[in-house]
């Protein structure tokens, strides 16, 4: 009985994803994180919550940024060239020019 227990967490352990956070260059990928000029190039970011994060000059370069929510994300002076914004929620982010983009914000900055 107690073998079918231990197979059965075993088991169940090894069916669950790890909650492990995700962290790229020292960078926590999570809201309000604070990453200032770190490398995100070729990131792929697609879904992840960025709400509030500082990564002013960050290079986000070719990174995937697919639905990502960068409500209120401090992008000041960093680098999207090509990246992919589609369906990203940048509502009252700061853009890399210094305007803040519009609450209807989706895919590229009002």
């Amino acid at each position: 009985m107690i073998r079918s227990i231990l197979l059965f967490f075993c088991l169940f352990s090894l069916a669950v994803p790890a909650w492990a956070q995700q962290t790229i260059n020292n960078c926590p990928i999570q809201p309000y994180t604070r990453c200032p000029g770190v490398n995100l190039r070729g990131a792929d970011l697609s879904g992840v919550n960025l709400q509030g994060a500082y990564l002013k000059g960050a290079d986000l370069r070719a990174a995937n940024l697919k639905g990502a929510n960068l409500v209120d994300a401090y992008l000041y002076d960093a680098k999207l060239e090509g990246a992919d914004l589609s369906g990203a929620n940048l509502s009252m982010a700061v853009w890399t020019d210094g305007r803040t983009c519009g609450f209807d914000s989706i895919g590229y900055c009002k």
